[in-house]
């Protein structure tokens, strides 16, 4: 294709300069290579293309039609080169990106509004669905990255994103309620809200129970965080949330605890097909991720962080017992407080020559209960 084209911008150079000396100087080539170019076009076309006369050459009714042809060729050749520059500085492009319905304002939101600023030519196509939907929706190629939960398969490639702990909610008058931190064990046969179907975390929570020997009474599963927490504080069960969701005071009737268990957390990871190549515009939004890692606000207690003034239980129109439960003592030091959360594996399928990069976040960490959080792919 290449050769082609060079021989089609000789061809209209001799047209347009009216010879084949002036020509060559116009495309850097000799004359006899020039010559020869037309030469094979014609060919190539079956026809006389130039009539050569002593003054210069004139346009066949054969060349005419050539000629047309090849200045769309041409022009179409520099289109494409114009939209891949813009492609490859992601000037255009599409980004197609899977998020979970919960969990991406506190994860997304303020990266999503920066990237649009730094690139608005791109387009961000989102898809919200659960985890595992969006995994296969990645493998066959309709999303080119989504957030997932470790462990993945080996299908996929991932940079770390966040490592946080699942908090317990416990309703009003639930044995458990002046306990800091629990275990799966202290909650064995306690009536259970799990998150709809197709959520990776139910998969982990029941797996981890299997593992554990615990047995949770699944009374109904929801997909909406705040009905989720609602129906915690009527009464109907507990519910293990990670922290991040945990954004706003807790109402009232509501005992938020740490639960105490390194292999059941909530490791969220960017991934995209393993082998496949990121597009510009999938790169750039991994290196913003890196650049902006995402900051989870938690109080004392490992739940939202309190948002009133210091003076806020002296002020009528504030709930006591939400203050107080926000500042619930436990074992999460108060230096965790706005730390981002992040892994340490390594980001690998970055563009043409799979560059490496850093993940998102990498050097910093989400410290629990005197611990960093771990990272990388399980296998």
């Amino acid at each position: 294709m290449t050769m082609h084209l060079r021989v089609l911008r000789c061809f209209v150079e001799v047209v347009r300069a009216g010879g084949f000396s002036a020509a060559a100087q116009a495309v850097c080539a000799t004359q006899s290579t020039v010559s020869k170019a037309v030469r094979g076009l014609e060919e190539d076309c079956g026809a006389i293309l130039l009539e050569r006369t002593p003054t210069g050459v004139t346009l066949t009714t054969a060349g005419e039609v050539a000629y047309r042809r090849a200045l769309a060729m041409l022009a179409e050749k520099e289109a494409m080169d114009a939209e891949m520059d813009d492609l490859r500085n992601v000037r255009r492009g599409t980004l197609r990106f899977g998020v979970p319905p919960v969990g991406s304002t506190q994860l997304f939101a303020r990266q999503f509004a920066e990237y649009h600023r730094r690139y608005p030519g791109v387009r961000i196509a989102l898809r919200e669905k659960g985890c595992y939907a969006l995994e296969e929706d990645v493998l066959r190629g309709e999303l080119e990255m989504a957030l997932a939960l470790l462990p993945v398969s080996d299908q996929f490639e991932v940079s770390p994103l966040c490592d946080e702990p699942l908090m317990a909610l416990l309703p009003q008058g639930h044995p458990l309620q002046g306990r800091a931190t629990l275990s799966l064990r202290d909650l064995d046969g306690s009536a259970f809200i799990q998150f709809e179907q197709g959520f990776a975390l139910n998969a982990r929570i029941r797996d981890r129970c299997l593992k554990q020997g615990v047995r949770l009474d699944e009374t109904l599963c929801s997909g909406q965080i705040p009905f989720i927490i609602s129906l915690v504080a009527a009464g109907l069960g507990v519910a293990l949330v990670p922290r991040l969701m945990l954004t706003e005071p807790l109402p009232q009737g509501i005992h938020c605890a740490l639960l105490d268990d390194d292999e059941l957390r909530w490791r969220a990871v960017l991934a995209w097909r393993k082998g496949h190549s990121l597009s510009p515009a999938a790169a750039a939004w991994l290196r913003l991720m890196h650049e902006m890692p995402p900051r989870i606000l938690c109080g004392s207690d490992g739940g939202p962080a309190p948002k009133a003034a210091p003076d806020t239980e002296d002020r009528p129109d504030t709930p006591v017992r939400a203050v107080r439960a926000v500042r619930h003592a436990s074992h999460v030091r108060p230096d965790t407080e706005g730390m981002a959360c992040c892994g340490t594996a390594e980001t690998r399928g970055l563009g043409p020559a799979n560059r490496k990069a850093p993940p998102v976040g990498a050097g910093q960490g989400c410290a629990v209960g005197g611990k960093t959080g771990k990272s990388g792919r399980k296998r």
